[in-house]
């Protein structure tokens, strides 16, 4: 029994190629590949915002000599996760795939360090990541609803004698 093709999404349609030394090489199942992954119109957008994820990364991190430890196809899957919907999101979707590579190598970094020094060191920037993240997805989170908090207010009479309770009730079967 053969095993059906993988379905192809936004991320596996786009697949890289190479090493920071020798190059790069983005390899694009279709011409519009690029720009879907992104949600963008403009091919240069799209160039662009993957040029700013190869930057980001190790040279380790980016190279088919270390397939372990590469990060790009991680990225791009991230990317899609996040299903950007304007320039805002766009380049706020590389940021935090990027932030959060930083924040994994930041951990990996805390986890082996020897000494006092370095595990301050490390601990200060991995907080820090951390923070940065946060404050990423509430940026996101803002910008898709306007920066509209719903909180719903409900008013209870209890008389005389009665009792409320304050919370989900459902009936016994």
């Amino acid at each position: 029994m053969t095993k059906p093709p993988a379905k192809q999404t936004k991320a596996n349609r786009v697949s890289i190629k190479g090493t920071p030394n020798k190059g790069h090489r983005i390899v694009l199942s279709d011409e519009d590949a690029l720009t879907d992954l992104f949600g963008c119109d403009a091919p240069e957008m799209a160039s662009g915002l993957m040029s700013h994820c190869l930057k980001v990364l190790k040279a380790n991190e980016a190279s088919d000599d270390f397939a372990s430890n590469d990060e790009r196809s991680f990225m791009l899957e991230a990317i899609k996760e996040l299903a950007p919907r304007d320039a805002v999101e766009r380049m706020l979707s590389v940021q935090m795939a990027a932030t959060h590579v930083a924040l994994v190598r930041s951990a990996r970094w805390l986890a082996n360090a020897d000494t006092l020094v370095q595990t301050e060191a490390h601990y200060s920037g991995y907080n820090k990541l951390a923070r940065t993240y946060t404050a990423q997805m509430e940026a996101l989170r803002k910008h898709r609803n306007g920066g509209k908090q719903t909180v719903t207010v409900q008013h209870v009479n209890v008389e005389d004698g009665g009792q409320a309770i304050v919370g989900n009730v459902q009936r016994g079967k």
